[in-house]
């Protein structure tokens, strides 16, 4: 298992609000109270810009996110809970390991567990996690359901949830506790008549899906120079039309972009280690499997905003969401 912990984040108690934005990766993982975040990708310019709005009551954490999208990244739940996840708005592309997810998607997840999430563009959702020493009906219900869904199709909860959220989590002032019981039963109240009306769903894909979600998970954790969507395709057995298309319902993205953009990352993070005394831009980009410097430095400086021998000048030890653990990488080019 890759290691959970990347950066320590903020605690709230009972009764107190939580409101900031942030810019980069670093920001977005520290204020995402309670939860863990770690092993991110950056897959479009400006991919961990947003917002959190917290509030945490006395058996639940109510979080608000809205990130301009185009990251792929493992977390982990708030220790001790499991939330019920709803999709606000998806603007793209978006699967939470094996849900697709769509507006109106909730996504039932536990904390024992890590999950992988993707997004290829703007996201708001709004995550409810409910704690298990709660002991109510609701926690019974929702335990059941882990890894499956529900959808909010006339949007009622993600109003109601979003209405609290904007009206206290701006307040400097922390919750008085009748106010904070009466928001987790009218919470409680409104997702417990949603789950009562359906069945939980288990998620379902074509066999080309299938085989692109395996695929992502398998370059996730072990990456070399010589992937590519020929190759993948005739180990899977299907054409490379069937897995273009898989790959760009579930992520827009086609494999070879996909395979690019994680070896993008993947020598951004090493740059970001090294000094020029130690290495050279071209090494550690050839050791990834460009071999093309031109392109190579083309595509390094769309993505990250600045030409790669500049990040390797900086030789910078900011976090930036990945380990050498990540990865597993066990051929050299």
């Amino acid at each position: 298992m890759r290691s959970k912990k990347n950066v320590e984040t903020i605690k709230l108690q009972e009764g107190e609000t939580h409101k900031k934005a942030f810019e980069n990766y670093k920001e977005m993982a520290e204020n995402a109270v309670d939860w863990t975040l770690f092993c991110s990708y950056q897959l479009k310019p400006n991919f961990s810009e947003g917002i959190y709005k917290i509030l945490q009551l006395p058996s639940m954490q109510i979080a608000y996110t809205d990130m301009e999208g185009g990251i792929m990244f493992d977390y982990v739940a708030p220790e001790g809970c499991i939330t019920f996840s709803l999709m606000k708005n998806i603007s793209q592309k978006a699967c939470l390991d094996h849900i697709k997810l769509e507006t109106g998607t909730i996504a039932v997840v536990d904390d024992k567990k890590i999950y992988n999430f993707i997004c290829s563009g703007r996201v708001e959702l709004l995550d409810v996690s409910l704690n298990k020493n709660s002991d109510s009906m609701l926690l019974e219900k929702l335990t059941r359901a882990v890894d499956k869904y529900y959808v909010d199709d006339d949007q009622r909860i993600t109003a109601l949830i979003k209405g609290f959220v904007t009206e206290f989590a701006d307040s400097s002032n922390p919750l008085d506790t009748q106010t904070s019981k009466q928001i987790e039963a009218h919470i409680t109240e409104a997702m417990l008549e949603l789950l009562d009306a359906q069945e939980a769903q288990v998620p379902r894909f074509t066999k080309s899906e299938k085989i692109a979600l395996e695929i992502k998970e398998r370059l996730f954790k072990h990456m070399d120079g010589n992937m590519n969507t020929m190759g993948l395709a005739k180990e899977y057995g299907i054409s490379e039309k069937s897995l273009q298309n898989a790959f760009k319902s579930l992520f827009d993205l086609t494999p070879n972009q996909f395979i690019r953009l994680l070896k993008l990352n993947l020598v951004h993070h090493e740059l970001m280690q090294s000094s020029p005394a130690e290495s050279s831009v071209m090494r550690i980009a050839q050791k990834w499997g460009f071999r093309h410097m031109g392109r190579f430095s083309r595509y390094y400086t769309e993505l990250f905003g600045e030409n790669p021998s500049v990040t390797l000048r900086k030789a910078s030890l900011t976090i930036d969401g990945m380990k050498a653990h990540c990865v597993e990488r066990k051929e050299e080019i």
